[in-house]
């Protein structure tokens, strides 16, 4: 579906009646046209509306007199009207602009045709999510799969080798020297380059094989090994084609430009989240790349990549908690209007005592397939709250006013709301300290199951924010049926909004969202000055990445803090 489709294509004509009409014949409507949702009431100038489960309910309140009932009497005479040629985001918009109650509700359509329609809200969400996910799906400069659509690729292929199937292969790419033909070509030049680099992967990839520009000058390519293969011969043969591929000349390229790459591959027989493998893929092209480039390293065995400890013991994990080698490292999130810290977002570590400081794919997905989540989730709110309470009694008005914290799904089947009370109250926090950061792999039915939890915290003033946003369909629909107060636009767009038309349509999609509904929108992945300066033009009011402040340690964090109050500013 286009993505600037109109509702007037939605909506479905509807039904008009006169408000003396019996409910009895509004019930005889909806049995005789089954895909009839709602019907139309008019009275005078008025139109007021029916819905299937409006009519259902008034039934079942009203027993054996419901056919005493008129259509005046069970209409709603304020429905949301809107004009045909809006499009289905805009219209969103509106809808989710209504009072709660009324979010659910049918909304009435002006058609071109001159006839009046109805429009499901749950149709219009469904195809706004729609949108996202075909925007989100494909790479426009390449025609390459992007990075969202890839992790989904590799998160299947895992899932396959969990269960015995084949081996997963990861190559990750980096093109030497890209930096230099924007400087000196010109970024239209280096389009071009990106341009041909995917031609090159994709006429170089095997049957079965998936190529991919994750953001930049990044790209990646998913293979599955038979189990009978050599995997670290299957894993060179990968990474030195696509060396050769990018590194070839043909009659289609500039002349004077030749362009050569790092590449990393990992391999695995299984792996809890695509996000670790290509990680570890991510690690070896770094080496690559230091070692001089233009050249393949191979990343293997890969067992602690995909989220296995040292030892391989998923317990250790629960050590971990008891022997205190747990670690928050914090990021800042800075409001773009002044430059100031705002939030910092709480992230895990683990100071193992043999392989140093871990980062969260080395060891959450034990911890997630062990069950112990929760219990990790429960120690990260009640640090992240107890330092930012240190730091405010530290640095006063210099501390930032909150801190961001990721609550996992498995958290969400628990009574989460009562541990995050808790934390809150033991560093005697108020509960506005708090942005609650919701998973952007959360099921819809798991969410669903924690509604009202999450309104018990949104009523005690704690904000809750949609993670990664973007980067799946699903996460648009949690716009409608929670109370949220922010969004984080996925770095995926963030990193390729500069060079690709499609990514950069996509973040100012989320900043105009986030502004017609009032919601605090937050960019992640800034990487550099020219990022930072889109997302001024789009007013885009908060940021974190990098280029703002690395993940660090609270000591490190109070230090910078220090650092940006002006001389003589009392704390």
């Amino acid at each position: 579906m286009p993505h600037s489709a109109q509702i007037d294509v939605l909506a479905q004509d509807v039904t008009m009646i006169s408000a003396r009409e019996a409910c009895t014949a509004v019930g005889e409507i909806f049995r005789s046209r089954p895909d009839t949702t709602a019907v139309a009431v008019t009275d005078g100038d008025r139109v007021g509306l029916i819905t299937r489960s409006r009519l259902a309910h008034a039934a079942a309140r009203a027993g054996g007199h419901a056919r005493h009932c008129t259509a005046a009497n069970l209409a709603d005479w304020h429905p949301l009207r809107l004009p045909g040629e809006l499009t289905a985001v805009a219209a969103a918009h509106q809808v989710r602009a209504r009072r709660p109650a009324q979010r659910y509700e049918d909304v009435l359509v002006d058609r071109e045709s001159g006839r009046l329609g109805a429009l499901a809200v749950v149709r219009l969400f469904d195809v706004v999510a729609a949108q996202f996910a075909e925007r989100a799906d494909s790479d426009h400069l390449t025609g390459l799969v992007n990075r969202a659509k890839f992790l989904d690729l590799v998160m299947d292929a895992c899932a396959d080798a969990d269960h015995g199937g084949d081996l997963v292969a990861v190559a990750f790419i980096d093109l030497d020297g890209m930096k230099r033909v924007n400087d000196v070509r010109g970024h239209r030049q280096g389009d071009l380059v990106l341009t041909q680099v995917g031609r090159q992967l994709r006429e170089a990839s095997r049957p079965g094989e998936i190529a991919a520009r994750l953001g930049g000058d990044e790209f990646a390519v998913l293979r599955r090994v038979p189990r009978h293969v050599d995997a670290e011969a299957a894993a060179l043969d990968l990474g030195r084609r696509c060396v050769l591929a990018i590194g070839a000349r043909d009659g289609r390229q500039d002349k004077q430009v030749r362009m050569h790459a790092s590449v990393g591959v990992a391999v695995s027989a299984s792996c809890g989240e695509p996000q670790d493998l290509v990680g570890e893929a991510d690690a070896a092209m770094y080496r690559a790349k230091q070692a001089g480039g233009n050249r393949v390293e191979v990343a293997l065995p890969v067992g602690a990549a995909c989220g296995v400890p040292a030892d391989g013991d998923e317990p250790a994990v629960l050590a971990a908690v008891a022997e205190d080698q747990l670690r928050l490292h914090y990021q800042p999130i800075v409001r773009l209007a002044d430059r100031r810290i705002d939030s910092m977002e709480a992230l895990l570590r683990w100071q193992h005592p043999v392989r140093g400081l871990l980062a969260p794919g080395e060891f959450l997905p034990a911890a997630a397939r062990a069950g112990h989540m929760p219990l990790l989730d429960r120690w990260v709110l009640g640090r992240a709250c107890a330092d930012l309470a240190e730091v405010r009694a530290a640095l006063g008005r210099a501390a930032p006013s909150k801190v961001n914290v990721n609550i996992s799904a498995a958290s969400l089947e628990t009574p989460f709301d009562d541990m995050v009370l808790d934390a809150l109250a033991e560093a005697g926090l108020p509960p506005h300290s708090l942005r609650l950061e919701l998973p952007e792999n959360a099921e819809l039915e798991a969410l669903a199951t924690a509604s009202p939890r999450l309104a018990r915290l949104a009523e005690h003033g704690v904000r809750l924010t949609l993670d990664d946003m973007g980067a799946g369909s699903t996460n648009l629909r949690y716009l409608s049926t929670l109370d949220v107060q922010g969004i984080k636009i996925d770095r995926g767009f963030v990193a390729g909004m500069l060079h690709n038309p499609r990514d950069h349509a996509v973040v100012k999609l989320l900043s105009d969202l986030g502004h017609g509904l009032g919601l605090r929108t937050t960019a992640e992945g800034v990487e550099n000055a020219e990022q930072l300066a889109v997302l001024d033009d789009l007013g885009v009011p908060y940021a974190q990445g990098f280029h703002l402040g690395a993940p660090q340690p609270l000591a490190a964090v109070r230090r910078l803090l220090r650092a940006r109050v002006p001389s003589g500013t009392a704390m």
